[in-house]
């Protein structure tokens, strides 16, 4: 049915009766009204959260040993103070996924002998599925990626961790929806500009330097310290094949260019 952070629900005790799987997450719809048109102005959708619900069973010798057993079930679910915290939620028919889900409602029992049933209601608030690996990873001989994978053999992955030394091009192909890469660099270079699909970032002048750059996050590390580029914020690697251009001087780099493909 479904694994918790790498646990099947038998390993609580519990047993799956039913589950949800929307293949779309929420949208609200941003509309106007006025008088006397027709209709409604469309200013298009935003995305909101998704929302997974499944109807668990557990059973036990006696309803003491029940009531242990969804109180465990309970306390793996939230942190140490009591709240809900982050799973990763993955469904058995699609091992390649996941989602990162947290409890968004009370779980109660209906308790009858030595049996209680309950629904599970679980929210991704990031409302993406992920693949299980990143792009570069999807290799012959992988454990994670198998043939029940979506991607079978037709994944191209990218380039991986590359070395460079003069201008040249990375090809990254990017499955499911657009998305915003990690940029793993390592080496100098008196000047670097890396471009894609019409996005920019350049970097100073670095001497035997180590930066990650993540661009969903918006965030800079220079050797491990939060520093600050200009135009991170719109660099974004399309669906299919992108060419990721790498230009500038004094060039002797290794670059990973780093993404979890990701799917509605």
């Amino acid at each position: 049915m479904i694994t918790l952070d790498g646990y099947k629900l038998s390993h609580f005790g519990l047993i799956g009766e039913k589950q949800t799987n929307p293949m779309t997450p929420n949208f609200s719809n941003k509309t106007l009204s006025v008088p006397g048109r027709d209709g409604l102005y469309n200013f298009g959708a935003e995305i909101n959260e998704r929302v997974l619900a499944f109807n668990i069973v557990a059973i036990d010798k006696n309803s003491n040993l029940l009531q242990n057993k969804l109180r465990e079930f309970a306390r793996f679910l939230v942190d140490d103070y009591g709240k809900p915290r982050e799973i990763k939620l993955v469904y058995d028919y699609e091992p390649d996924k996941y989602y990162l889900v947290m409890l968004s409602a009370p779980i109660d029992p209906d308790r009858v002998a030595r049996m209680g049933k309950f629904t599970l209601i679980l929210t991704a608030y990031d409302p993406y599925a992920y693949s299980a690996v990143y792009a570069d990873e999807i290799t012959w001989g992988s454990e994670v990626i198998t043939f029940q994978s979506h991607y079978k053999l037709g994944h191209s992955g990218s380039d991986g961790l590359k070395a460079i030394t003069a201008p040249t091009t990375l090809n990254v192909y990017t499955d499911g929806l657009a998305n915003k890469p990690v940029i793993e660099i390592n080496g100098s270079a008196t000047s670097l500009s890396i471009s894609a699909n019409g996005y920019n970032i350049t970097l100073p002048s670095f001497t035997n330097t180590t930066w990650v750059i993540d661009c969903e996050e918006y965030s800079v590390k220079k050797n491990g310290v939060n520093t600050f580029i200009t135009n991170l914020r719109d660099f974004i690697l399309l669906t299919g094949n992108n060419q990721i251009d790498i230009s500038g001087s004094g060039i002797n780099i290794s670059v990973r260019i780093k993404l979890r493909d990701k799917y509605t």
